[in-house]
C-alpha cells in the first residue's frame, strides 16, 4: 500500500528546525495530527497541525535515548481525539544520515500503538525517525501490530523518500520484519 504524508515546506522546515536546533544534540520529539484519505491501495496523511515537545514534558531526553512523561501521551491522545486526527510520531537521531528506529523505538511502539490505535477508533499510526540528511518512516494502516514501510513524505510536491534501513536491517538479523 502506497503512504504518503502532504506537508508543506514552511512546516517541514519548521519541524526539522525543531528537531535539530543549534548547538542542541539531545534528541527531539514532536507530533503531527493529520486528516486520513484512504483510497482502493493508498493512503494520504494530510498535515493539519503539529505539537513540538516542551522541555519539561521530557521524562529523559539525551543522545541515544528520548522518553516522554506519560501525561505527554494522554496530550498528545487527547489533542488527536479532539481533532478527529491520526498521529505521527516525530523523533530526531544525532547521526548525519542512514536514519533507522533502533530497538528501543521499536520495543516503544509494540506499547504504545496498539493503545493509540484502540484510543482514537483504529486510526492509522505513523513514525519517523529523522537523522539530519534523511529519515525512515513506518506506518500501521488496518492493524496496530503490523507495520510497513511509509512510502514517502510529499513537500510541496517534492517527493522525498524513507531510507528503508529498519527493515532492510530487521530482516538481514532475522530474516524477516518483525519486532
Amino acid at each position: 500500500m502506497k503512504s504518503s504524508l502532504l506537508i508543506s515546506r514552511k512546516i517541514y522546515h519548521n519541524i526539522y528546525d525543531y528537531l535539530f536546533p543549534k548547538g542542541v544534540y539531545f534528541q527531539s520529539v514532536a507530533f503531527i495530527f493529520a486528516e486520513i484519505f484512504k483510497a482502493n491501495d493508498s493512503l494520504e496523511f494530510q498535515f493539519n497541525s503539529w505539537y513540538p515537545v516542551e522541555f519539561c514534558e521530557y521524562k529523559c531526553r539525551c543522545r541515544e535515548y528520548v522518553e516522554l512523561k506519560d501525561m505527554m501521551r494522554q496530550k498528545i491522545i487527547k489533542r488527536a481525539f479532539d481533532l478527529d486526527a491520526a498521529i505521527i510520531e516525530l523523533h530526531s537521531h544525532m547521526c548525519l544520515k542512514g536514519a533507522y528506529f533502533s530497538t528501543t523505538d521499536l520495543q516503544g511502539f509494540k506499547e504504545f500503538v496498539p493503545h493509540v490505535w484502540w484510543r482514537l477508533n483504529k486510526k492509522p499510526y505513523a513514525a519517523i525517525v529523522f537523522s539530519k540528511s534523511d529519515f525512515d518512516a513506518f506506518v500501521w494502516v488496518d492493524d496496530p501490530q503490523q507495520y510497513c514501510q511509509m512510502t514517502e513524505i510529499v513537500v510541496d510536491g517534492q517527493q522525498l523518500c524513507p531510507t528503508g534501513l529498519t527493515l532492510a536491517n530487521l530482516e538481514k538479523r532475522h530474516g524477516y520484519w518483525t519486532f
